[in-house]
C-alpha cells in the first residue's frame, strides 16, 4: 500500500515537471533587431507621414498592395492626431520632459558631415522618450510626441519581413529584417476632456434613443385614426361593390328586356301574315260552298261566321 502511494506521488510529480517543460503555445519574436535601430525606423517613418505630399498619397491610393493599406491607415491616423492636437512641436525627452526635435533634412544633405551628424542622431534617439517591448512575434515600439494642444502616443508594431532573406540576392540591397505591421497615433486626452467626450456621448445616445421613443409614441398615437380610416374605407369600398353589382344586375335586366323588345316585332309580323292567310282561306271557303249551294238550287246569301277544327 505504501509502494502504491510512492508511485503515484512519483508519477504526479513527473506529469506536472513534463508539463512545465512544454511550451506555453505562445509565439516569439523570430527576427534580430536592436533597440536604436527599430527606434529610428519609428521615427523616420514618423517623419514621412508628417510630411507626405499629395503625390505620394495618391500613388499609395493607386497601389493594390496590402502595405499600401496599412501606410493609409497610418497616415490617416497621423492626420487625424494633427487636427485634434495641432502641430507637432517634437518628441517628448525622457530627462525632463522637454521636447526635443532633430531635423532629418539633414540626413539628404551632401554638405552634412556625416559622422557628427550620426552622433547627434544617436543622442537624440537616446534621449527620447520611448519603449521597446515584445508581444508574442511582434515588436512594439512606443514614441510620445509632444504637440502644440497634447501629447500624441505613437505605437509602431513591427513584424518579420518576409523579403529579409533574399532581397540582397533579387535587388542587390539590404533590408531590414522587420517591416511596420501596424501604426497608431492616440491622443493623451485628460481626465476632464475625456469625461467631457463620455457626457457628450451619452447625452447624444440618450437623446437620440428619447427621439427615437418620442417617433414611436407618435406613430402609436395615430393607430385610432388610422383605424377609423381603413374602416371608412372599407365600409365606403362595400356601398360601392353593393351599388357595382346592383347597377350590374339592373344592366343585365335592362339587356334583357331590350332583347325581348328587339324579338316582338317578328312574332307580330308572323301574327300577322297568319290572319292574312286565315282570311284568304275563308274567302276561297265561303266562295266554294256559296258556289256549290247555288249549284244545288239554293241561295248565294251564305254568310261564314266562324271557322273550326273538326275533331276526329
Amino acid at each position: 500500500m505504501k509502494m502504491k502511494k510512492i508511485f503515484l506521488l512519483f508519477s504526479m510529480i513527473a506529469v506536472f515537471f513534463s508539463l512545465t517543460a512544454c511550451s506555453n503555445g505562445q509565439e516569439e519574436v523570430t527576427f534580430e533587431y536592436k533597440n536604436t535601430n527599430i527606434i529610428y525606423s519609428s521615427i523616420l517613418q514618423a517623419y514621412q507621414f508628417q510630411n507626405i505630399s499629395d503625390a505620394e498619397r495618391a500613388y499609395l491610393q493607386d497601389s493594390e498592395e496590402e502595405r499600401a493599406e496599412i501606410l493609409l491607415t497610418g497616415i490617416a491616423n497621423f492626420d487625424s492626431a494633427k487636427k485634434d492636437c495641432g502641430e507637432f512641436k517634437g518628441y517628448r525627452s525622457k530627462a525632463d520632459g522637454s521636447s526635443i526635435m532633430f531635423d532629418f533634412t539633414r540626413m539628404y544633405s551632401q554638405n552634412e558631415d556625416k559622422e557628427q551628424l550620426q552622433a547627434e542622431l544617436d543622442e537624440f534617439l537616446g534621449e527620447i522618450d520611448a519603449k521597446v517591448e515584445e508581444e508574442g512575434s511582434n515588436v512594439i515600439v512606443t514614441l510620445t510626441a509632444v504637440y502644440e494642444k497634447r501629447n500624441v502616443e505613437y505605437n509602431f508594431v513591427f513584424e518579420e519581413n518576409p523579403a529579409y532573406a533574399y532581397a540582397y540576392t533579387l535587388y542587390q540591397q539590404n533590408v531590414d529584417p522587420y517591416q511596420v505591421k501596424e501604426i497608431t497615433a492616440t491622443p493623451d486626452y485628460t481626465f476632464t476632456e475625456m469625461m467631457g467626450t463620455a457626457g457628450a456621448n451619452t447625452l447624444m445616445g440618450m437623446g437620440t434613443v428619447f427621439v427615437v421613443l418620442i417617433f414611436i409614441s407618435l406613430i402609436i398615437g395615430q393607430f385610432e385614426r388610422l383605424d377609423k380610416m381603413i374602416t371608412k374605407t372599407g365600409i365606403r369600398f362595400t356601398e360601392w361593390k353593393s351599388n357595382f353589382k346592383k347597377n350590374d344586375k339592373k344592366d343585365r335586366k335592362e339587356g334583357a328586356v331590350s332583347k325581348e323588345v328587339t324579338a316582338v316585332p317578328a312574332a307580330n309580323t308572323e301574327t300577322v301574315v297568319n290572319p292574312m292567310e286565315d282570311t284568304q282561306l275563308v274567302a276561297v271557303i265561303t266562295a266554294a260552298v256559296t258556289a256549290a249551294n247555288t249549284a244545288l238550287g239554293g241561295s248565294d246569301q251564305l254568310v261564314v261566321r266562324s271557322i273550326r277544327k273538326a275533331k276526329r
